[in-house]
């Protein structure tokens, strides 16, 4: 894929199996199959066809510890995406990460186009309402790997919401929780546009285009932002050893259980 979008959400619900079945079956459904995978697999190559009458293969990888579902669209590929299951197995002696529910994926820039930006921010708006996310991004791959990977680094890196917001990118979802505790509806109206989501948490976008996402002035105005909000709550690819401040994630009910 070239000039790729990619997204992230990042979820404290539990992938139990109807969990699993539930975000799948979002995924294939919408738009009337948009973005339906036509290939899936638990692992490495991600060649098995995606029957979406027939979730059993993928609920069983997923809804395991330390599952995955792999999955892809299109020949030449246009859409690809992971759901991963953090939950760590019963016999760990360490407790599983909060944020044990997190999907990626990606776009490919002239199919997003074709089939509209906006569409692409409609699908990652409702997995987030789906997946009960604290907090899920869209932006270019250009951006997240600015952000997000060091120089001498192939992985990206400040993604556990559990230690800090990985950042402002160019569309940006927050549950009510996290943006109550941020403080986002203070943000300047001059520095980017919130907007409440249906059912619950907030929109905040810092240009109408993603093609404008590494423009100075965007970029300004997003340090401009995480300024006012606190850059102590911010992951910075400058400094990514330095301990953030975080909310106390174990008393904040998850989202699904508030608006689902």
């Amino acid at each position: 894929m070239k000039n790729e979008l990619e997204m992230t959400l990042s979820s404290r619900r539990p992938l139990t199996e109807s969990v699993v079945r539930e975000q799948i079956t979002a995924l294939s459904e919408f738009a009337g199959g948009l973005m339906r995978p036509d290939k899936a697999s638990e692992t490495e190559p991600i060649k098995a066809p995606f029957d979406p009458a027939d979730l059993s293969g993928p609920v069983r990888w997923l809804a395991k510890p330390l599952g995955q579902f792999l999955y892809r669209q299109g020949n030449p590929i246009h859409l690809s995406g992971e759901m991963w299951n953090r939950t760590l197995p019963s016999t760990s002696r360490f407790a599983s990460p909060p944020f044990s529910n997190y999907w990626t994926g990606r776009f490919d820039g002239k199919w997003a186009l074709r089939v509209g930006v906006e569409r692409v921010l409609d699908f990652v708006t409702e997995m987030f309402r789906v997946t009960g996310s604290d907090f899920a991004l869209l932006t270019t791959g250009t951006d997240r790997k600015a952000k997000n990977r060091g120089p001498m680094s192939h992985s990206y890196q400040g993604h556990d919401l559990a230690l800090g917001v990985p950042g402002l990118y160019w569309a940006n979802l927050f549950s009510d929780d996290l943006a109550e505790w941020l403080g986002l509806s203070t943000i300047p109206k001059e520095l980017a546009a919130l907007t409440p989501l249906a059912g619950g948490g907030w929109l905040l976008k810092f240009s109408e285009s993603p093609d404008q996402c590494r423009d100075i002035d965007v970029l300004q105005k997003q340090r401009a932002a995480i300024e006012w909000l606190g850059a102590e709550k911010f992951f910075d690819i400058r400094l990514p050893d330095r301990k953030l401040d975080t909310p106390d994630w174990g008393h904040m009910p998850v989202s699904y259980l508030k608006h689902g």
